[in-house]
């Protein structure tokens, strides 16, 4: 499994925005207009380029397929 990657911090502004840091959007090529998937897992957010099965998504963090 890749250790995690700290690739900036984002605010919340009053309309409920965020703006991916550019590191990340890089890092993972993430490019204007492309779709980000969010998903609670306890106390965290997890933001994902690809739809994931909710129920896959702890083995997909665990880098397992």
């Amino acid at each position: 499994m890749t250790a995690p990657k700290f690739v900036g911090k984002a605010k919340l502004t009053k309309q409920g925005q965020v703006t991916l840091p550019n590191e990340a959007r890089q890092d993972l090529d993430i490019e204007v207009n492309s779709e980000i998937f969010w998903y609670e897992l306890g106390d965290n957010l997890i933001a994902v380029k690809e739809l994931v099965n909710p129920k896959d998504l702890g083995v997909k963090l665990r880098g397992r397929k």
